[in-house]
């Protein structure tokens, strides 16, 4: 049986923001988008404290014209700090 993914929340976060700015949308787009009040539940995922309920990341990624997976991160995808800076202990 298939291993059920998990998915890094403050990496996506940053994704996310990342595809965000480069589709030069606002975070006050994206809240009236979404119909929010607020800007409150945009800057939450993208400083990954959450994620989107499944609703919203599907309207997220219609309006940034990527699918909702391009939204996340898979934690085993998310390199550790040992591939970045090399294992010099």
């Amino acid at each position: 049986m298939m291993e059920r993914p998990h998915f890094d929340i403050v990496a996506s976060g940053a994704r996310m923001r990342a595809i965000r700015q480069e589709r030069k949308i606002s975070v006050k787009q994206v809240m009236e988008y979404m119909g929010f009040e607020s800007t409150q539940a945009v800057y939450k995922w993208e400083a990954g404290k959450c994620f989107p309920q499944a609703d919203n990341l599907i309207a997220l990624a219609i309006l940034y014209r990527v699918s909702p997976m391009e939204l996340l991160v898979e934690e085993d995808l998310v390199p550790s700090s040992s591939h970045i800076w090399g294992n010099a202990a």
